[in-house]
């Protein structure tokens, strides 16, 4: 062996000596890491396919209650269904979907404090938008219906959803007239139907709603483009 080989070697041996460990342990770290995030990716597909297993099952029992709603047997699917995917699988799209189906079953057996308790769950878990103001609305809706209307309104004042300002408004003129604040449900009104204005858009039921209260809808004028005039040649 070449002294050209050997100090290859012993530079190695010290290379190794210095740097062999933490080497090996951020080769580790990274296999750990990977092994780890491959784990997770199929321990989160397992769930999810679990859980939406789970919700399959729990619409067809829920279903069966709509068809028979003698059927306690299926009501009793219907919740417990229900409560496995919100122990199980909060973190899924499936366990707030079946709340939300919960309550409205809720309703449809007169159960509103059942449909409550499902509908704050619903928004404790931080739902997207869309999901967060149908929640919210209709929790509105069952209190309103319970003469909670002061707890109504004050749900609606916090939902800031410039997207369903119109179906905001109009649930606020709702509860507003259910008080007998006449006032106030002509400005929530009005409010509603400028919000669809703004998109080009009418309802008829919104109208008659305004009729009701004795105001009609806001006319509002937009602002015409400025025509720029041709000289004649």
């Amino acid at each position: 062996m070449s002294q050209h080989e050997d100090e290859q070697i012993e530079n190695l041996k010290r290379f190794w000596q210095d740097y062999g460990t933490p080497i090996l342990v951020g080769i580790t770290i990274a296999v750990t890491v990977f092994a780890g995030w491959r784990y997770w990716q199929t321990e989160k597909v397992n769930s999810a396919t679990k859980a939406a297993t789970v919700f399959q099952d729990m619409l067809g029992a829920a279903q069966r209650s709509q068809l028979n709603p003698d059927d306690k047997a299926a009501t009793t699917d219907v919740q417990r269904l229900v409560k496995d995917l919100k122990d199980d699988y909060a973190g899924t799209p499936y366990a707030i979907s079946a709340a939300m189906v919960e309550a409205r079953h809720a309703l449809d057996r007169a159960d509103n404090k059942g449909a409550e308790k499902q509908l704050r769950w619903v928004l404790e878990q931080k739902p997207t938008e869309g999901i967060r103001v149908l929640a919210t609305t209709r929790l509105a809706r069952v209190l309103m219906a319970d003469k909670q209307h002061d707890a109504a309104i004050a749900l609606l004042v916090k939902e800031k959803a410039p997207g369903f300002e119109p179906t905001i408004e109009e649930l606020k003129g709702d509860i507003y007239q259910a008080q007998g604040k006449i006032d106030e449900a002509r400005k929530a009104y009005q409010s509603a139907s400028v919000a669809l204005q703004a998109r080009d858009e009418r309802s008829p039921v919104l109208e008659l709603k305004m009729a009701d209260v004795g105001v009609a809808p806001i006319i509002v004028k937009k602002d015409k483009p400025a025509v720029t005039e041709v000289p004649a040649s």
